[in-house]
């Protein structure tokens, strides 16, 4: 290994090698370790050669002739050297970085993997990720990633015509994602510490008055469906979520004791939920047919509802309340209890949920005590 003057001219006009050598190794001799390797095909590489803590002799690349001067690989070279003094090892530093996955492969082989272990919306997250963010990201390292990207990203999908609550649902999902690379030491630090939510003033919680669920209740003998209108009255009485009420199997109800046990692997907390249920739930239940193990089964397939949206908004148009979602109708179950301070247990044993709303509306229905549970 010849050591030699590295200067501007010697590098843009290397000498030839000779005897049939693949490649020769010039050492600098101002700066120990900074070397131009010259390869028999005609190009150079700028290398700083160095030890590692453990005495094993390493070298890192600094640049080619043509990306860096020779001024600049020299002044990287310097930085390198002085880092490696105090223990740094610019070349393990450097194998560590590109062993980073792309965002497109940490998705495919660990993210998605672990969200289908435990999140009944996988489906949802990867329709998303492909659709928004693979063909911007699917190539970007996951430790280049800034949070001027995620901001860049944020600002992209707002001036695209999306509302403030989609966006905030989208870099919720961002977030995730990158917190979960640096949980899992993928990166060193997630880039999510300073976007911010979206003010989303759009955003309203709709509650049912007695009145409008008295009405809904009318208008459910409306349809023609022989499942939906039992459904949508199930979920007035519990106040449970629509995909809970959808997937309930007969073998989640004790009716003797009046309980509903919803399983983890159905229930938002992954833990089993105990559900009371009122006397009007029960025999609602009572009128259902058993011939499947669902409690409200597609008629067609015996299997759970997977959508119940077309039904439900013919039904809330007809009701005249357009504005109601599905889940309102846990809000309002969860607002009525809280407004009266106790639940709604009434005198008479035995009564429809229609006739409760409207004796409640006419302030006709006596509350006895409090309790946690609807119309006991």
């Amino acid at each position: 290994m010849p050591k030699v003057h590295l200067r501007p001219a010697f590098v843009a006009d290397p000498p030839l090698l000779k005897d049939g050598k693949a490649k020769v190794d010039y050492i600098g001799m101002n700066l120990g370790g900074f070397l131009l390797e010259v390869r028999s095909t005609g190009t150079a590489t700028y290398y700083l050669r160095y030890r590692d803590k453990g005495g094993q002799i390493r070298q890192v690349k600094l640049g080619t002739p043509e990306s860096i001067t020779l001024e600049e690989a020299r002044t990287r070279a310097k930085t390198l050297k002085s880092q490696t003094v105090i223990g740094f090892d610019p070349k393990r530093e450097r194998d560590r970085m590109k062993a980073v996955p792309l965002f497109r492969d940490f998705v495919e082989n660990q993210y998605l993997p672990y969200a289908k272990t435990y999140k009944r919306s996988w489906e949802q997250d990867q329709r998303v990720i492909e659709k928004r963010m693979i063909r911007l990201w699917g190539k970007k390292r996951m430790n280049e990633f800034t949070t001027q990207d995620l901001i860049a990203f944020q600002n992209a999908l707002h001036q695209g015509g999306l509302k403030a609550g989609s966006v905030n649902r989208y870099m919720a999902l961002v977030k995730y994602i990158f917190n979960l690379a640096e949980r899992w030491e993928v990166i060193d630090k997630a880039p999510t510490r300073n976007t911010l939510r979206l003010e989303n003033n759009a955003r309203k919680e709709r509650f049912l008055n007695e009145n409008e669920m008295v009405l809904l209740l009318e208008t459910l003998k409306q349809c023609a469906s022989p499942v939906v209108p039992d459904i949508i009255e199930f979920l007035m009485l519990t106040g449970a979520r629509r995909n809970e009420v959808l997937g309930m199997r007969w073998e989640e109800l004790d009716t003797d004791k009046g309980h509903w046990t919803i399983p983890a692997r159905r229930n938002k907390s992954k833990r089993n939920k105990v559900l009371p249920l009122s006397q009007q739930a029960l025999d609602l239940l009572n009128r259902r047919s058993r011939a499947s193990d669902f409690v409200f089964p597609n008629p067609d397939t015996g299997k759970p509802l997977v959508n119940i949206y077309s039904s439900w908004d013919r039904i809330r148009n007809l009701a005249g309340l357009s504005d109601v979602r599905i889940h309102d109708l846990r809000h309002s179950y969860a607002s009525l209890l809280v407004n009266q301070g106790e639940l709604f247990v009434i005198s008479v044993p035995r009564i429809s949920i229609s006739t409760f709303w409207k004796k409640l509306a006419l302030g006709r229905c006596h509350l006895t005590r409090p309790a946690h549970a609807l119309l006991i």
